[in-house]
């Protein structure tokens, strides 16, 4: 990953006459800045405009499916749960790689908790199903009928 806002084949000249580059200090603070914006905190369920993870919603005639897009996670990394007509899917993403260079090793981590929740309507609980394939969770909830209300006008009685 490329952490500078240096253009590739340019070198930045970190002094001038024995002085601190002012445009390198900047860069060099900027790239500090960001580095530490996101420490100590779990990584946002919103970046760069998107949120983690993609959901899709298809209310269908007799079943609303909801569709995710965890890559590199599985069955294990992820919770759901549904209660009062509202799914929700928790879950941690850990990710970490390791390149060796011929000036050392550069390693990184990254360590994420995420959380979605999605109203879904009235849905039979005990039929939901649940499925993750190639990064991709699928579920399945059958709709039920509820009665609908019935109501009546009830008098007041004047004293």
């Amino acid at each position: 990953m490329n952490r500078t806002m240096i253009p590739k084949g340019h070198t930045p000249l970190a002094s001038r006459e024995g002085r601190l580059d002012p445009f390198f200090a900047l860069q060099r603070g900027i790239n500090r800045m960001f580095d530490d914006l996101w420490h100590g905190f779990d990584v946002p369920t919103v970046f760069a405009g998107h949120r983690f993870p993609t959901l899709e919603v298809r209310d269908e005639d007799k079943t609303v499916s909801v569709v995710a897009e965890l890559p590199g996670l599985g069955p294990d990394d992820v919770e759901l749960s549904l209660h009062d007509g509202i799914l929700t899917l928790k879950g941690e993403k850990k990710t970490e790689s390791e390149e060796k260079t011929e000036r050392g090793v550069m390693s990184e981590r990254w360590f994420g908790h995420f959380e979605r929740s999605v109203a879904v309507g009235d849905v039979d609980e005990n039929a939901t199903l649940a499925k993750v394939e190639n990064g991709v969770l699928t579920v399945t909830l059958p709709k039920v009928e509820r009665p609908k209300e019935t109501g009546r006008k009830i008098p007041i009685a004047a004293k």
